[in-house]
């Protein structure tokens, strides 16, 4: 089995991200959701690896084990900044600034890589 080329982080590791203005992927995904564990797991190594080629490291915070149960006060921030509820949520951070957060449950291959080149867009312009 390949390495997996999601970088698993703190809510503490994001705020420092951006507050240094950088510019990566966030995912976010509560343990207790399938569409996180099950489905968009199944691509999501793919996805993190389409972005790397153009430099963009892929980020990924569990905020939940029990459904509507944060993990700590920070979780529950991290998860609000970025857009609120629903799960996964993947969002395009450039220079510390959330460019595009509104991607919930984008769990097949073909949305993640439709999402891939998007994200991938906002590098050229």
């Amino acid at each position: 089995m390949a390495l997996s080329k999601v970088i698993e982080a703190t809510p503490q590791d994001i705020m420092a991200r951006l507050a240094n203005a950088e510019t990566f992927v966030l995912n976010i995904v509560a343990q207790w959701c399938p569409d996180c564990t099950e489905r968009q797991s199944l691509f999501i190594n793919d996805f993190a690896e389409d972005l790397e080629v153009k430099g963009l490291s892929v980020h990924q915070v569990n905020v939940q084990v029990e459904r509507k149960i944060f993990l700590s006060d920070e979780h529950a921030a991290l998860t609000d900044l970025c857009g609120g509820h629903g799960y996964p949520r993947t969002i395009f951070v450039q220079n510390g600034k959330i460019i595009d957060s509104d991607n919930v449950e984008v769990i097949t291959k073909n949305g993640l890589a439709e999402l891939a080149q998007r994200f991938k867009g906002y590098l050229k312009a």
